[in-house]
């Protein structure tokens, strides 16, 4: 199974530096995949979760591509991303969403398996997680599970 950073959190939510490159490459070269929030606006992308707020150039994204799962918060960034090697995908409130690698980003937790992503972003839930027959977890707090 494998843990994936939410936006840079390993230890908790950290909103002064979550989404930004620095944050995400600590991420990663603490051993962790990191899911990350991209918008595509004014012909540019750019990380952020409410808003493009910290530009990002597309080839340092694609140099990290086997480390990061491409959250796309807008249809602009889908269209401009689908074609690449990235992990993206898309959603608003679905049940399950389908990532670009045929993964399943799954919010519905009673029914998943082995190609499935659970985002436990709580503390809590994360702890009370049992099932081990998931791909991936994507957490704020996934270091509680770096052995």
């Amino acid at each position: 199974m494998i843990l994936i950073s939410h936006r840079g959190n390993i230890d908790g939510v950290d909103d002064s530096r979550e989404n930004t490159h620095s944050y995400i490459q600590e991420a990663i070269d603490r051993g962790f995949d990191v899911e990350i929030d991209v918008w595509y606006l004014d012909n540019k992308f750019w990380l952020g979760h409410d808003k493009g707020e910290k530009e990002v150039n597309i080839d340092w994204i694609l140099k990290r591509k086997s480390s990061l799962w491409v959250h796309c918060k807008n249809f602009k960034a889908l269209t401009e991303l689908i074609n690449t090697e990235l992990r993206v995908f898309y959603h608003k409130k679905e049940d399950y969403v389908v990532i670009s690698d045929k993964h399943i980003w799954a919010h519905n937790l009673k029914d998943v398996d082995d190609k499935c992503i659970v985002p436990l972003l709580d503390r809590g839930k994360l702890e009370s997680w049992k099932s081990s027959e998931v791909y991936g977890i994507c957490s704020d707090y996934v270091g509680l599970w770096d052995d």
